[in-house]
């Protein structure tokens, strides 16, 4: 008796794919009734009885709401994320306490000798932040 191997047999659409659809057609089918109404004229709907619709102004207004709650939540997060970040100096941001910080002179020298690596250590965050982003005029 042979067998019958079945392979790639479809077990049916998951969920997920299923709302994707339904979503991405449900949103087309009112996109193009939002252009219908915002770009047709009132007599063609008046003659296919349609009078009862909102007023054009909406067709402007509504997008431009959407367009400035976007921004808007936007600025929020941002602001909102900012006002929520520890300050530099704070305890609860990330510092190694088992290797001990350089001294300023064995950091003086580490920098001098650029034929090495200097050994790994921690720096301050207000080391860091005097390298990255300060002219060498305000470090000396």
């Amino acid at each position: 008796m042979e067998e019958k191997h079945q392979i790639g047999l479809p077990h049916g659409a998951k969920a997920a794919e299923v709302y994707g659809i339904v979503g991405y057609l449900f949103s087309l089918m009112f996109f193009v009734l939002y252009l219908l109404w915002a770009y047709t004229p009132d007599w063609i709907l008046h003659s296919m009885s349609i009078t009862y619709y909102p007023d054009r102004y909406w067709s402007i207004a509504w997008p431009s709401y959407l367009c400035m709650l976007v921004a808007y939540f936007v600025v929020i997060y941002i602001s909102w994320n900012i006002i929520n970040t520890n300050p530099y100096d704070s305890y609860y941001t990330v510092r190694d306490t088992i290797k001990e910080a350089i001294q300023s002179k064995e950091k003086d020298l580490r920098f001098k000798d650029k034929s090495s690596i200097p050994e790994a250590a921690d720096m301050s965050i207000h080391e860091v932040n005097s390298v990255l982003f300060c002219s060498h005029r305000e470090r000396t």
